[in-house]
This record gives structure tokens, C-alpha cells and sequence, in this order.
């Protein structure tokens, strides 16, 4: 895929449920300054559309990670990496959710510039306001040229 200075894609697939269950240490996960950030922002966007908030998913945290850090490991912006799609990775973290979306970006700066960019663009702005996500997961990595990878993947148990 091309590569423009600023890039973002969007996904949304239906996820069959899976027997899986939390472990405790998946409930002690600690926000980044910036995570909380693109929380903060997505919630903000969804309030002007009268949606109810997102609730953080420390499952749907693990999947964003993950991903995040994955891309930025390979160098790649892409949903499907590994052979494995936003679905297969929520499943794999142990998410149990029909549906799942999955919004992500590279090189913007900020919480503000990534949330900017997403909500200019239809398929990300229709991830963030939809009305039957109900969790949110995301993450803020950097590849080893010190760029930004941005994630949001979207549930509802």
C-alpha cells in the first residue's frame, strides 16, 4: 500500500463468540497519558452525537496493544497482519463480542491530530459513532523511527 504523510483505516466485522475469560492482571492495566487521550476525545465526539460513552475493555486494551505494537515491529499499516483480521485478534485476547470495529492510523502527532483525521473521515467517524459499540481498546506505539501507530478496536459483550 502507498504510503501517504498521514494514513488511517477503519474496519468493522462480525465476531462468532468464544468461551474465553479474563485473567486479574488483565484488569490492572494502566492508561498512557496518550490512550487516555484518544478515549477522552472519541467519548467527547460521541457525546456531541447524544451516544453514550465507551467503556475501556482492558480485553479490547490487550488486542489495541498488541496490534499497535505489531504494526509498528513490521513496519506496516494494515488491519490484517499476521493473517489475522481485528476479529481474529480480539478472539485471540480473549474478547467475547458478535461485533468488533477497529480504527487505526500512523504518524499523526497527537491525540487531538489522530481523532481530527478519523472523524474526517466517514468509515472511521461511522466506527466511533456507532450506536452498538459499547467498549473501547486502544493503543499509541512508536516503530523504531520513533512514528506514531494509533489504534482503536470497538466492541459490544
Amino acid at each position: 500500500m502507498p504510503r501517504s504523510p498521514f494514513l488511517v483505516i477503519a474496519f468493522a466485522c462480525a465476531l462468532t463468540s468464544a468461551s474465553y475469560s479474563l485473567d486479574d492482571k488483565k484488569d490492572e492495566l494502566k492508561l498512557t497519558a496518550d490512550e487516555e487521550a484518544v478515549i477522552e476525545l472519541t467519548n467527547a465526539e460521541r457525546k456531541k452525537a447524544d451516544l453514550k460513552p465507551l467503556k475501556v475493555s482492558p480485553v479490547l486494551m490487550i488486542a489495541a496493544r498488541k496490534h499497535g505494537e505489531n504494526m509498528a515491529k513490521q513496519d506496516k499499516l494494515d488491519h490484517v497482519l499476521d493473517e489475522k483480521d481485528p476479529a481474529q485478534r480480539a478472539k485471540d485476547a480473549g474478547y467475547k463480542s458478535e461485533f468488533v470495529g477497529e480504527n487505526i492510523a500512523w504518524k499523526q502527532k497527537t491525540a487531538k491530530d489522530v481523532l481530527t483525521a478519523w472523524m474526517d473521515s466517514k468509515i472511521h467517524r461511522e466506527n466511533i459513532l456507532l450506536e452498538e459499540f459499547t467498549e473501547i481498546g486502544v493503543a499509541v506505539t512508536k516503530n523504531s523511527k520513533g512514528e506514531l501507530y494509533w489504534v482503536q478496536v470497538f466492541g459490544k459483550p
